[in-house]
């Protein structure tokens, strides 16, 4: 009767055993397809990077065209565009200028300032004339320069417009973001609809804002972030795949490995009786 209680308890100890391990074999199914998929994440990521570098390597230093050339309708959204000069004539609408709050430069916080180019056929391009530092009480724009008046050529960069920020409203002539959308609502006019330009020169000059500053083409570290993942989902298949064999050694009754007396300690003892047995016989 004793035996088969034994016998008994033996199996369920198996039976959850197995149980057990399941359950950390489950887990770390889960951990390892996470860490992949972060790695693989990590990899779109600087797939992304490299592409933009490729675009801004390009571009940057291109000759500048007519607008026309590069967006011949204000719904135009090619992105191999971005960051091409182009050259836009118009005349500045100042009434309806604006500034961007939030922006960062090597100086600290400040403004940039948007201000409208209607073209000949009545459509604004949108131009970003620069940066601005806040006034000496830190809660708005120092002076603003005014644009050129009449009509005027403009060579600026193409960037694609910026999306809305939740909970972020404009107010008076601050606006959040760059969201052309939300710029041809507020102005009541056509606006290209996905690019707007940063000015690289104006023909007739006149004061602007601080020119903003070049794109970085470091590619970061996302291809070594998803090594890393990649090299976890490794090492928890490692962790479990050596849990189980040290659980299998136990179950087993594998006896640990012993230390081994040294043999110099064993030769020393014997030099030693051997002296000992010399000194006896003398005396």
């Amino acid at each position: 009767m004793t035996q088969r209680a034994a016998q008994g308890t033996d199996t369920s100890s198996t039976v959850s055993g197995w149980r057990r391990w399941f359950a950390y074999a489950a887990l770390t199914a889960i951990f390892g397809a996470s860490c992949v998929g972060l790695g693989l994440w990590q990899l779109d990521r600087r797939e992304e990077t490299v592409a933009e570098i490729t675009r801004v390597q390009a571009n940057f230093d291109a000759t500048p065209v007519v607008l026309s050339e590069l967006v011949p309708s204000r719904e135009s959204a090619d992105p191999d565009a971005e960051w091409r000069p182009v050259i836009v004539e118009g005349t500045y609408a100042t009434a309806d200028q604006v500034l961007v709050r939030n922006r960062t430069s090597e100086q600290g916080p400040g403004f940039e300032i948007l201000t409208p180019l209607v073209t000949n056929d009545g459509t604004v391009f949108v131009v970003d004339r620069g940066w601005i530092e806040k006034d000496a009480t830190g809660s708005g724009p120092a002076a603003v320069p005014a644009p050129p008046e009449g009509s005027v050529v403009v060579t600026a960069r193409l960037r694609t417009g910026e999306r809305s920020i939740p909970g972020q409203s404009a107010s008076a002539n601050l606006v959040p973001t760059i969201e052309l959308g939300a710029l041809a609502e507020r102005w009541g006019v056509p606006v290209y609809s996905h690019f707007y330009g940063e000015l690289m020169a104006e023909s007739p000059a006149a004061p602007a804002g601080a020119p903003l500053a070049k794109p970085s083409t470091s590619e970061g570290n996302h291809l070594s972030y998803a090594f890393q993942w990649m090299a976890f989902a490794i090492l928890g298949v490692i962790a479990l795949l050596w849990a189980i064999r040290r659980e299998r050694r136990i179950r087993a009754g594998t006896p640990a490995p012993t230390k081994r007396p040294s043999q110099g300690r064993v030769d020393d003892s014997a030099a030693e009786d051997e002296l000992v047995e010399q000194w006896t016989t003398r005396s």
